[in-house]
């Protein structure tokens, strides 16, 4: 397969060829299910935690006599059935994170890239480069590729100042390296704006 490299006004300045290996990929079962559930489960900070009735403060005296009052026996008033109580089975700190082997994620990888070059969602650019950050640069790019409005991952061999600055204020619009790029990125994008130097680097990863 060869994918035109083109610059930023969308004119052709060369071809970009893919082998076939890369393209013709062995399907594994739920290997991009698990790699995109990972990351998912992973994004949680795992703060979220209640009281039980053992950390919350107080309670520890009885409300009222066992006997001879008429009314149902406690003996705290932290209980999970009275108010300001601990709390049964609320939601507790992550303790672990969910890991999966590297060569799943990079099978998952490969599935994925072979998928999205099959169906014409990565375009490749030239380069990316903007003398200042200006978003109106980038979105007279983006209608040139007639891209404007649509969502859009843009992939960088690396972090530039000028063009995240450039690209931040553009609805749906997105940025990463090619080094941090991952299944779900790829998934939840049909529009994949990436650089040469970059597509080169994503086809070392899962080569």
């Amino acid at each position: 397969m060869k994918l035109d490299v083109v610059d930023k006004e969308n004119k052709k300045l060369e071809e970009f060829e893919i082998a076939d290996s890369v393209l013709t990929v062995e399907a594994k079962d739920n290997a991009v299910h698990d790699v995109i559930l990972a990351y998912q489960q992973n994004q949680h900070n795992g703060s979220s935690n209640t009281l039980t009735r053992a950390e919350v403060r107080g309670g520890g005296r009885k409300p009222w006599k066992q006997k001879g009052t008429g009314r149902a026996r406690h003996g705290s008033n932290r209980s999970p059935i009275w108010k300001g109580g601990g709390v049964t089975f609320g939601p507790r700190p992550l303790k672990a994170r969910m890991e999966v082997p590297k060569k799943q994620k990079k099978a998952a990888m490969q599935m994925v890239v072979a998928g999205k070059l099959k169906d014409g969602e990565i375009k490749i650019i030239n380069t990316m480069d903007f003398a200042q950050p200006k978003t109106k640069d980038v979105s007279e790019m983006l209608k040139k590729m007639k891209l404007n409005g649509k969502k859009v991952l843009f992939v960088l061999e690396k972090a530039d100042n000028a063009v995240v600055k450039s690209v931040r204020n553009i609805r749906n619009a997105d940025i990463i390296t090619s080094k941090n790029l991952n299944v779900y990125d790829l998934m939840v994008n049909s529009n994949i704006l990436v650089t040469k130097k970059s597509m080169e680097e994503i086809i070392r990863r899962i080569g």
